[in-house]
């Protein structure tokens, strides 16, 4: 049995304020729920929701600190900086493990992480768990790391999504071909879209 891979999210850096008090821009045309202090206590974001269950994360280092920011691997330009994809069904991270077995026959380099516990506490003291998977071997944002919840999916991605539908397209420019087939099992697989419920 194959699990399918899907787009979780897009990690967007953007400053600190933007999250704190998101311009009128994002609020008027978007989803927007609140996010919350990641585990670390150096990030905070919010979300912008889309009606295929995938969502925008806008992540802000707390109070633009260069202290919180200094060596973190999201320390780069406001932009783009990462994305997440995810299984709904694979909570033994078996296809991790096909993942890495791929990617170990190829000249890439890059592997993978065991899974690892993350969380953050949203504004209303609910507390959010999850297990991540990080790409080795490359540079954070140009290979994509894995996310599964632990605690119910729609504590941390609220069904609430009015409005927009989701992200058709996510272009990685950076990703080869090797790289893509051995994390896809095929260069033309369309994992970075989500079914229609």
């Amino acid at each position: 049995m194959s699990v399918e891979l899907q787009l979780d999210h897009v990690v967007l850096l953007v400053p600190y304020q933007d999250v704190v008090n998101s311009p009128s821009w994002v609020t008027d045309h978007l989803t927007v729920s609140p996010g919350g202090v990641h585990a670390d206590g150096k990030t905070e974001n919010k979300l912008v929701l889309f009606a295929d269950g995938t969502y925008l994360e806008l992540i802000a280092f707390i109070n633009d600190d260069a202290e919180k920011r200094r060596g973190h691997w999201w320390d780069k330009p406001y932009g783009v900086i990462d994305y997440a994809l995810t299984t709904t069904s694979d909570h033994s991270f078996g296809a991790l493990k096909s993942i890495k077995d791929r990617l170990s026959q190829t000249d890439s380099g890059i592997s993978y992480t065991n899974p690892q516990d993350g969380g953050r506490r949203k504004p209303d003291g609910t507390e959010l768990k999850w297990r991540v998977t990080f790409p080795t071997g490359t540079s954070r944002g140009n290979a994509p790391f894995f996310c599964h919840d632990v605690t119910p999916r729609d504590r941390r991605v609220p069904e609430k999504r009015v409005g927009r539908m989701g992200v058709v397209v996510l272009s990685i420019y950076d990703l080869s071909r090797n790289l893509c087939t051995s994390i896809l099992q095929t260069p033309k697989a369309p994992i970075l879209t989500r079914k229609k419920s």
